[in-house]
């Protein structure tokens, strides 16, 4: 497989990088909208070849859609709107994977997954620097309270960086040692409860590809990394400091704690309705993080995708939102690196946007082009 840049090329785009996140890290500007503004361009330049089969689940997220658009109930409080489209997301990125999962680059991205998966840890090691730089923190402490990223929030770029780890290791077969010392690497940086949780759902599928000894490495890798983020973040210790844990119990009250309540609301409350006063006053401070505004009971301060999606889809969709993903991946490359490559994403759906994400969708889309164009490598006839 041909790769893409050259090495010079590597090292530049990777000094870019570094002098991007230290803009970032200094003088902070809107990043959020990059991911989608990356992937309508995308979209948009690729219309011309739009010639692949629809899916028969593109007509059921654009129902979903449009139908929770049009007939959610309407807003008791006209002040401060819902950001609504953040909510409606998956379904567009459903239609989206529906109509353009064939719909490949021409040139190879294997250079650019590579890179990604060699040179992210060192981004997050420069933005540990930095971090020890402005605030100067006790150089025990700096890893567990830097909480590195390159441009986003870093449970995104973990998401992300696992796909491009899937892909580089289950499509382009390449299970050097190295790859996984880089995402054991990045697993420790990041300092991720979440990021912990995906690497626990694909590493065993990664060992199983090793021979003996290498796959004993490969375990005191992972065991390094958990163990520290284990640690470092108290996980024996979860029901008292997981945010998350606490947001869901949020939305459980609104339910008066009932499955059989929860049931009663089969499609939930919609993407207009706030999170009742009364437990949002709770946690005002969710509201003023998320959402910018501690009078504005937002859905999306309940922070994590499925208490989100429990409350305004209710359980059956909430359920059936990554069932759809997995169906969509698993036409264009089966079902087991479908279930892998979807995996990492419904993992850290417990803790941030996951399906509803764009970087972690791009994740996701970027391993059904890989093996799209392996696939079709492997297929092309050979000319003498």
């Amino acid at each position: 497989m041909s790769k893409i840049f050259t090495t010079n090329q590597y090292l530049g785009y990777f000094v870019i990088c570094m002098a991007l996140n230290a803009a970032i890290f200094f003088k902070p500007f809107s990043v959020f909208f990059i991911p989608d503004a990356i992937l309508l361009a995308y979209l948009i330049y690729k219309f011309k070849d739009l010639d692949q089969e629809v899916s028969p689940l593109f007509f059921l997220g654009a129902v979903l859609l449009f139908g929770y658009y049009l007939f959610s109930p309407e807003p008791s409080d006209l002040e401060y709107q819902n950001k609504f489209l953040v909510s409606l997301k998956p379904y567009l990125y459903i239609c989206i994977l529906a109509l353009y999962s064939n719909n490949q680059p021409v040139k190879s991205l294997h250079g650019f997954i590579k890179g990604v998966v060699v040179f992210y840890p060192f981004l997050l090691v420069w933005n540990i620097v930095l971090y020890y730089i402005k605030h100067r923190p006790p150089l025990s402490r700096v890893v567990q309270e830097s909480r590195p990223f390159f441009m986003f929030e870093n449970n995104f770029e973990i998401t992300f960086y696992i796909s491009c780890f899937i892909a580089l290791v289950f499509i382009y077969k390449d299970t050097s040692l190295k790859n996984y010392f880089y995402l054991s690497l990045v697993i420790l940086l990041a300092n991720s409860r979440s990021g912990l949780l995906s690497f626990a759902a694909i590493s065993p599928f990664y060992f199983w590809a090793l021979d003996g000894k290498k796959r004993w490495i490969a375990f005191g890798f992972a065991v390094l990394a958990a163990g520290y983020v284990g640690v470092s973040r108290n996980i024996t210790q979860i029901a008292g400091n997981v945010d998350r844990l606490q947001t869901f119990n949020l939305m459980w009250q609104s339910y008066e704690s009932s499955f059989a309540e929860l049931l009663s609301f089969p499609f939930g409350h919609g993407i207009y309705v706030k999170v009742p006063t009364y437990l949002c006053e709770k946690l005002p401070e969710f509201a003023e993080w998320f959402v910018g505004n501690a009078a504005n009971c937002d859905p999306l301060m309940l922070q994590a995708f499925y208490t989100r999606s429990l409350f305004q889809f209710g359980i059956y969709i909430t359920l059936l939102i990554p069932i759809i993903f997995f169906l969509l991946i698993k036409k264009e490359t089966g079902w087991k690196l479908a279930a892998l490559i979807v995996a990492p994403v419904a993992c850290v759906a417990l803790s941030v946007g996951g399906f509803s994400n764009g970087l972690a969708f791009l994740g996701m889309l970027l391993c059904v082009y890989a093996y799209v164009q392996v696939s079709s490598a492997k297929q092309a006839p050979i000319h003498a």
